[in-house]
């Protein structure tokens, strides 16, 4: 059997880590997780911010600890996908506990599987000022002069 690649080996130690924290809902404390698993705080750091990111877990911070669980409360309502060349944008409307947000996600395809490039959530209540933001930015003398020049 060859050595897997790197890419290969962070997809591993991430489905790891997702898959040990669902079958722990009770939640696990960084320090457990290190121990069960045998993943180095760094890696575990790093793979439990990525999974924070994709809403595949969820934190809560009790004094100075953070304890993690996995995310079976989110609800996702709708979403709308666009795509442009390589790159894909997922808008989200989802609920948790705390309410009802926008999750815009930028995902890529690599090797046949998604990959969460990057994320944001915004409460579902500044949907509309940041609608209204983002199409001053858009529409700003700034941009159309940029555009303008690039034609």
């Amino acid at each position: 059997m060859k050595n897997p690649s790197p890419f290969e080996k962070e997809k591993e130690i991430h489905n790891g880590v997702l898959k040990y924290l669902q079958t722990n809902p009770q939640g696990k404390h960084i320090s457990d997780i290190q121990k069960e698993t045998g993943i180095s705080r760094k890696t575990l750091e790093k793979h439990l911010s990525l999974l924070e990111h994709e809403n595949e877990i969820y934190c809560k911070q009790f004094g100075p600890t953070r304890v993690y669980y996995p995310n079976h409360r989110i609800h996702h309502i709708d979403f709308e996908v666009i795509k442009s060349k390589n790159r894909t944008i997922w808008t989200n409307v989802i609920e948790n506990e705390y309410g009802l947000f926008l999750l815009i996600q930028e995902k890529r395809k690599i090797s046949d599987e998604w990959v969460n490039k990057g994320s944001v959530l915004i409460p579902y209540e500044n949907t509309k000022e940041f609608s209204e933001k983002l199409n001053s930015l858009l529409n700003s003398n700034r941009i159309r002069k940029i555009l303008e020049n690039k034609k």
